[in-house]
């Protein structure tokens, strides 16, 4: 079964960044994560379609 949600160091993993960038970015408003407990999380589609407006910005 494929993850439906990353955590920050995940994150960070998968966008070569450190995890720091990572917990900075998914406390941006303009960025698709959400918290369950302590934890931010981001889902796998709302992540790929961040990264392709993205694109399309700069």
């Amino acid at each position: 079964m494929d993850k439906l949600t990353y955590s920050a160091p995940e994150v960070a993993r998968l966008l070569g960044i450190s995890r720091s960038a990572a917990y900075n970015l998914m406390h941006r408003e303009d960025f698709p994560s959400f918290r369950i407990g302590k934890r931010w999380l981001v889902q796998d589609s709302s992540l790929h379609e961040w990264l392709q407006n993205q694109s399309k910005i700069g």
